[in-house]
């Protein structure tokens, strides 16, 4: 009982106490933390970059390439060892096809959609062909009325000769009836006077007088008849042109509704459909595609057209080889062939642009594809054929230490080592290579010691 009273009487007791982290402690860990992060993505900007002299790979044209060493190089192969790579779209070979709408009109049906495949000749859509088939029927009556009229006029001329026959009958007959009246007044003149009497004599006078005016005026009906049939005759062509040119407008009537149904002009597949139903289409238009109904290609002639940096494009020539890399088939490896190279560079991108035919494409390839393409190295001696011609490979005597040089990358400013095979001809204070380097890739003039992807400040060297 007292011990009870002793333990409720004893005062509690106290708590080991704890020691409190000071609050400062987790915000100098983080800060900590990201000066650590900080100094570790960007260290290299943060200590001092190797101050260098760089020059440039230069390049010449090749004064005269000898035949044996044209001949020593031999063709590009498929299995190649890779000079370098870039990406580049699917597109068609050697452009799009455009199905277009030859007259003005509104759509009324559409046949076909996009990536359809298409025969040459196959409809792709219709016009509305009302007003067309009302002016080939006019078009129609008018030659029909055309060749009424040559026929009637035909007609016309045949009567006009039968009238000229019977107008020479009739001026034939004047001409005998005054031969005969001319005749019976020379008789009446020969008698002697008194032997008839002289009213007879006046009247044979007469006679032979309004003969011989039947004899003229019959002659002047036939004049006037053949003047008739002659200008019948001569209006005949006029008609004929008429009826010729009533034709031409059937035909071009008949072409006009032929061109209401728009086919493909070449065997293929849609690549963009450009109509619908209620659309109006234009050939006079500013717009290029304001009569474009469907773009076609054909899918066996496909290239990709690849933006090359231009730190790789001396390395370009026309008839290379490159494998083209699609992640539709990730496991097919297409072969291709440089085809073009375009004659300007895009300045926003310092790319060049170049043309690669694909060969045997697949079916499943489609244009606007990306695609990554390996350009493949060419062999080659000394002298290196880009763009059709020749040029040799020089770099600053400076550079080289025994058959290696120090190239420097003009964008991350990093170096590497590159081993190069320089020749024994000399220029102007430049080696030629034969191998290693490529124009236009800066080079470190009397490298000391470097480091492979060390950071260095270019200084570049104009010669």
């Amino acid at each position: 009982m007292n011990d009870s009273l002793k333990s409720l009487s004893r005062a509690p007791e106290a708590p080991p106490t704890r020691r409190r982290m000071p609050a400062w402690v987790i915000p100098a860990a983080i800060a900590a933390g990201f000066v650590l992060l900080f100094f570790l993505l960007f260290r290299d900007r943060l200590l001092p970059a190797t101050e260098v002299r760089v020059g440039v790979v230069r390049a010449t044209a090749s004064e005269s390439p000898s035949a044996s060493s044209a001949a020593e190089v031999p063709p590009p192969a498929k299995d190649a060892p890779m000079a370098f790579q870039a990406s580049g779209w699917v597109e068609p070979d050697p452009l799009p096809i455009k199905a277009t709408a030859l007259v003005d009109g509104v759509i009324d049906e559409v046949r076909v959609l996009e990536g359809e495949g298409v025969e040459a000749g196959q409809p792709l859509a219709t016009l509305i062909d009302d007003d067309a088939r009302l002016a080939l029927e006019a078009a129609r009556e008018s030659l029909r009325m055309r060749e009424a009229e040559l026929a009637e006029h035909r007609l016309s001329i045949e009567a006009g000769e039968g009238s000229v026959a019977a107008a020479v009958a009739r001026a034939e007959a004047a001409t005998a009836l005054h031969s005969e009246a001319g005749d019976r007044l020379s008789r009446v003149e020969g008698l002697a006077k008194g032997s008839i009497s002289e009213t007879e004599r006046v009247k044979i006078r007469a006679a032979h007088l309004k003969t011989r005016a039947d004899e003229a005026a019959a002659q002047a009906a036939v004049a006037q008849q053949r003047a008739e049939v002659e200008r019948l005759r001569a209006r005949v062509s006029v008609l004929e042109s008429a009826v010729k040119a009533a034709g031409v407008e059937v035909e071009q009537a008949e072409l006009a509704l032929s061109r209401t149904t728009i086919t493909a002009p070449v065997a293929g597949r849609v690549l963009r459909l450009n109509a619908a139903p209620g659309q109006k289409k234009m050939l006079a238009m500013d717009d290029p595609d304001s009569a474009t109904v469907a773009v076609l290609y054909q899918p066996e002639h496909l290239q990709v057209r690849v933006d090359v940096p231009l730190a790789d494009a001396a390395g370009l020539q026309i008839g290379q080889r490159a494998r083209i890399r699609c992640s539709l088939l990730p496991d097919t490896v297409f072969h291709g062939e440089v085809t073009r190279i375009t004659g300007a560079a895009d300045i926003a991108r310092n790319t060049l642009q170049a043309k690669v035919r694909i060969e045997d494409p697949s079916d499943l390839l489609r244009p606007e594809m990306l695609c990554r393409v390996e350009f493949l190295e060419v062999p080659r001696g000394p002298e290196i054929t880009i763009y059709g011609g020749s040029l040799v490979t020089w770099v600053p005597e400076q550079a080289l230490d025994g058959g290696t040089a120090w190239v420097c990358d003009p964008e991350t400013k990093r170096v590497d080592r590159r081993t190069v095979e320089p020749a024994s001809e000399t220029k102007d204070g430049h080696r030629r290579v034969e191998s290693g380097l490529r124009p236009g890739e800066w080079v470190v003039l009397s490298p000391g010691n470097l480091r492979d992807g060390q950071r260095v400040n270019p200084n570049l060297i104009e010669p």
